[in-house]
């Protein structure tokens, strides 16, 4: 289990006076909104598409993120993929998943190598006929984040894009009906969004966690800032959790307790 963690509002300016990029970023609870159907995209296979061709009898998963992402965007994946392993629904038979990238230079070739290996994760039959990776223009991505409520911003210094973490629940007519916020997720809330959303139902606002996409250092391979606090808060837990473990094997059932007895 990952460790919650909360972020308080960013400072409108950085120590170095100059615009904090984290000031505009947030993930503005959206329930009932309208999801604009007429959107183009192209899917990975290099198809134009309109984002309606995913509605219209099954509920939608969406994610916005981007496929070179150095670190949160994937582990949003993972968790998907994860809780998803626990629940009886299928992928393409019962619920569609869409992946829309927010950086209008990624390519088809991209979104291809990050559904494939999302697919072999998951690993279940039909399962391609219900994730879609999308690529767009800057106005078809900039509509469909302003639709969720997600705001992101391109940071030009480091090339690289600050956004929160999560998906957001559509309904089959297109509506936000729910949020699911962070990198990791409970099976049962995730089918129960599900199956509220099959039936256009719109839940109710949710504890917000904002965990931030940013501050990779490529040259490095570091994380700075609240990843890299994650990435520590996950090693620690990790290690109590083989402690426990070792604890609890050592203890053999039925072993005394107390000083062994004297012998004569």
């Amino acid at each position: 289990m990952l460790l919650a963690l909360m972020i308080t509002p960013a400072a409108a300016f950085a120590q170095n006076g100059k615009p904090d990029p984290l000031h505009d970023v947030s993930f503005e609870q959206r329930l009932d909104a309208q999801v604009p159907l007429d959107l183009t995209f192209k899917d990975e296979q290099g198809q134009v598409v309109q984002l309606g061709d995913y509605f219209g009898k099954q509920p939608v998963i969406l994610q916005m993120s981007y496929y070179e992402c150095p670190m949160l965007c994937s582990l949003v994946r993972k968790g998907m993929v994860d809780a998803l392993e626990s629940v009886t629904l299928n992928a393409g038979a019962d619920f569609q998943v869409v992946n829309v990238s927010i950086d209008p230079l990624e390519t088809t070739m991209m979104a291809a190598n990050v559904k494939a290996a999302t697919l072999s994760s998951y690993g279940r039959d039909g399962a391609a006929a219900g994730m879609h990776f999308l690529t767009g223009t800057q106005d078809s991505i900039d509509r469909l984040a302003e639709a969720v409520g997600f705001h992101y911003v391109y940071d030009e210094t480091i090339d690289q894009y600050a956004h929160a973490a999560g998906l957001v629940m559509l309904t089959p007519k297109a509506k936000v009906s729910r949020y699911f916020f962070g990198v990791t997720f409970n099976p049962s809330d995730l089918r129960l969004g599900l199956v509220e959303s099959s039936e256009n139902t719109i839940g109710s606002p949710t504890d917000q966690l904002l965990l931030l996409c940013y501050h990779y250092d490529p040259q490095t391979g570091t994380y700075t800032g609240l990843v890299m606090t994650i990435i520590r808060a996950t090693g620690v837990l990790t290690v109590l959790g083989i402690i426990g473990m070792i604890v609890l094997l050592a203890r053999k059932p039925g072993a005394p307790r107390g000083p062994m007895p004297q012998a004569g």
